[in-house]
């Protein structure tokens, strides 16, 4: 695999059906990893009694439907931009991404009331130790989810993908919820601390929801076409003014657009340069700028005779 970014790999040919060919088979083993961890939890949880793993399989299903939207959105946002979407298709990701925030907010949710019900019951006298198969299976959902994590993070970090990002945060999230299964087993059955088992449903409940909003944010920030960061445009300023020619940057308007980024730019040459000469300038830092934030980004430049 390439390291080169997505957004980098576009128009290069080979590299780039690498990139994508690379983010598909991510995604799809994201979705079968998912799966399968969902069911043999869901499996474990009904045979040894334990809510926490229970509720740890829901994730994972969570997980899985996650996984499989972003998918979708891989297939459909790969595809290069044409006369009905002048602009590509990146947003498609972050429309991916919100739905995978609004999908583990409503679980979260679930997740907060049922905990508090069976910490409730537990406080009564109704609670029970889950068996021990529940401890030897959160260990081996750990060991899933942090390999998992590891893989669609660095599929992530290179293709500059934020669903598969959020992936692998959702994975990492659940080797850490699969720990604190592994503690509850243990001490319900060896200490006789009995609500562990919904306490840590709950705990997660808690974490999840900061981590959901986080999320939401991002994907509404993409959707709504945000501005960069001030020293992002600080950035593309100083890669114009350094072409010959340009005497001047007087507008600079830049913000996200899916994937990518677009940028609107007024640049000043001096008044005595032909036409020709400007439309070279303008073509000098279009090409600087691309080659600094890759080729997803789509750059507008007005050039205007600079006078002293």
């Amino acid at each position: 695999m390439s390291r080169t970014s997505l957004s980098q790999c576009k128009g290069k040919g080979n590299d780039f059906d690498e990139c994508v060919a690379c983010e598909r088979k991510a995604g799809w083993a994201a979705v079968f990893a998912n799966l399968s961890l969902a069911l043999f939890k869901a499996f474990i949880g009904y045979l040894s009694g334990s809510k926490a793993i229970l509720g740890d399989a829901l994730f994972s299903f969570k997980d899985f439907i996650a996984a499989l939207v972003v998918v979708i959105g891989i297939k459909v946002s790969g595809k290069p931009a044409d006369e009905q979407h002048p602009y590509g298709h990146g947003k498609v990701e972050y429309v991916a991404l919100f739905l995978i925030s609004l999908g583990l907010i409503t679980s979260t949710v679930f997740l907060f009331i049922h905990s508090i019900v069976d910490i409730w019951h537990s406080y009564n006298g109704y609670g029970h130790a889950p068996r021990l198969i529940a401890f030897w299976a959160a260990l081996i959902s750990v060991v899933a989810n942090y390999k998992l994590a590891e893989y669609l993070g660095c599929v992530g970090d290179k293709l500059h993908s934020p669903s598969m990002l959020a992936n692998a945060r959702h994975n990492h999230s659940d080797a850490i919820s699969s720990i604190m299964v592994a503690v509850s087993v243990l001490g319900a059955r060896f200490l006789g601390l009995k609500f562990l088992d919904p306490l840590v449903a709950l705990i997660e409940a808690v974490c999840l929801m900061g981590m959901s909003s986080d999320m939401l944010k991002e994907s509404l920030k993409g959707l709504f076409d945000s501005a960069l960061p001030e020293k992002t445009v600080e950035q593309i300023e100083s890669i114009a003014r350094l072409v010959p020619g340009v005497r001047k940057v007087s507008k600079v308007i830049a913000r996200h657009l899916g994937q990518g980024l677009s940028v609107d730019m007024t640049i000043k040459i001096d008044h005595s340069l032909s036409h020709q000469e400007g439309y070279l300038i303008v073509q000098h830092v279009k090409e600087s700028i691309l080659a600094a934030f890759g080729n997803q980004t789509i750059v507008n430049i007005i050039f205007e005779p600079y006078v002293p």
